[in-house]
């Protein structure tokens, strides 16, 4: 009984990583894709894109979100705060 205990919770901790390991790349690759999304958006306003590099996700996707709200009237000074608050 006890070998197969411990076989089961080898087995679920084993199982556990391989998804963390098979996700990995995925989330990876959602970044990248949101920063390179974000570069055109950036020369357009006239923000250097060097800037993308040390933005959080979560700092990205507010910025996605303020470029994609419809008003245009003040994104640049919307992004350069999400940025500042870096």
């Amino acid at each position: 009984m006890t070998f197969k205990m411990t076989a089961a919770a080898a087995l679920i901790a084993m199982s556990g990583t391989a998804f963390a390991d098979a996700h990995a790349p995925t989330m990876g690759q959602g970044f990248d894709m949101l920063q390179t999304a974000l570069m055109s958006d950036f020369d357009r306003m006239g923000i250097p894109t060097d800037t993308l590099d040390d933005l959080t996700l979560g700092q990205l996707a507010a910025i996605k979100s303020v470029l994609e709200d419809g008003d245009e009237s003040n994104d640049k000074g919307r992004v350069e705060a999400i940025i500042a608050n870096n």
